[in-house]
């Protein structure tokens, strides 16, 4: 029969191998790996422009551009499928004046995108469905790229970011690391050029028709030209502030420009911004890694205890004394 301590150190060796196949594996099952959670409580980007410029057809006899307060915002709400890997998304999309007696005159633009993303890399995996608040059919907008969510670990390089005027990704360009919370965020830049809108996609509002100058009628199209800045928390690439210049305006087919549509510069609100990438502080990856290590570390000092004991030589029986 083996003895008691061979018994024992087998049991050591057996339990150090169990624990660290349990911290290899760990990391499978453990969401400490800072994926994109699905239980935020800020998720409204809002920006402002107390002298946005908006051009209101009631304004005059022609109508005319007004100076008024213009607001950005992207609101995301988290949808089903809800899985480990990926989540489905609804982000409504407005752009409101603020010198209106009703929030629908006030509005300028709305629109819901609906996706699903990848929470680790924040990648688009379907097609995204897009609804506007005109009496339009629903629009499926193929994406290859991030928008709210850059992938973890985000690096100091660019990324292909989602600009929903145009319906394509447009370069982000790594600018500068900040902190924000106590937490360490990248800044991104995505540069717009003045684009020619009606090129990309059919949508009313993407032409019309003006008086030209001759007495006679021209048409016009649509050009979006803007600059984003985008915050993103280092760690879990979650967008935590944006800043946007945004002119759109219709020019003809030589690009003059013929009449403006709306311009603003807005900004978040810095405390905004603290709160969304303070809302984060509890995911990091740190979770995971200190339990897969530990559980590993563990593992080893057992299984090495267990095999220096069971190899240990045993010592031999007492020699007998006769008499």
């Amino acid at each position: 029969m083996l003895p008691k301590s061979r018994i024992l150190s087998a049991l050591l060796v057996g339990v150090g191998i169990a624990l660290i196949v349990a911290g290899l594996v760990a990391p499978r099952f453990l969401l400490g790996d800072a994926r994109f959670p699905l239980n935020l409580e800020h998720t409204t980007w809002a920006m402002h422009d107390p002298h946005g410029r908006v051009f209101d057809p009631d304004a005059g006899e022609d109508g005319k551009v007004v100076e008024v307060p213009v607001t950005r915002q992207l609101h995301m709400t988290v949808q089903n499928p809800a899985t480990e890997e990926r989540t489905g998304l609804r982000i409504g999309d407005s752009l409101l004046r603020g010198d209106k007696d009703s929030d629908f005159d006030n509005l300028i633009t709305a629109s819901t995108w609906s996706y699903e993303m990848d929470r680790k890399s924040g990648a688009f995996v379907t097609t995204a469905n897009l609804s506007t608040v005109m009496a339009m059919p629903d629009a499926e907008v193929p994406v290859d790229g991030v928008w709210l969510k850059f992938p973890l670990d985000v690096e100091q390089t660019d990324y292909a970011v989602f600009e929903p005027s145009l319906r394509t990704t447009v370069p982000a360009t790594f600018k500068e690391e900040r902190e924000v919370a106590g937490r360490s965020v990248y800044v991104f830049e995505q540069r717009v050029e003045a684009v020619n809108v009606a090129k990309l996609y059919a949508d009313a509002a993407n032409t019309k028709t003006l008086p030209a100058p001759d007495g006679g009628q021209r048409q016009v199209f649509r050009h979006h030209d803007a600059t984003r800045e985008f915050t993103v928390d280092q760690i879990t690439g979650v967008v935590v502030g944006i800043n946007e210049r945004v002119d759109d305006y219709y020019a003809d087919h030589a690009g003059r420009r013929a009449q403006d549509i709306v311009a603003y510069d807005a900004v978040m609100d810095p405390a905004d911004v603290e709160q969304m990438a303070g809302q984060l502080t509890t995911v990091t990856q740190s979770v995971s890694r200190w339990v897969t290590w530990g559980t590993i570390g563990l593992g080893s000092l057992l299984a090495i205890g267990g095999l220096i004991g069971a190899l240990r030589p045993g010592r031999g029986r007492s020699a007998q004394v006769t008499s």
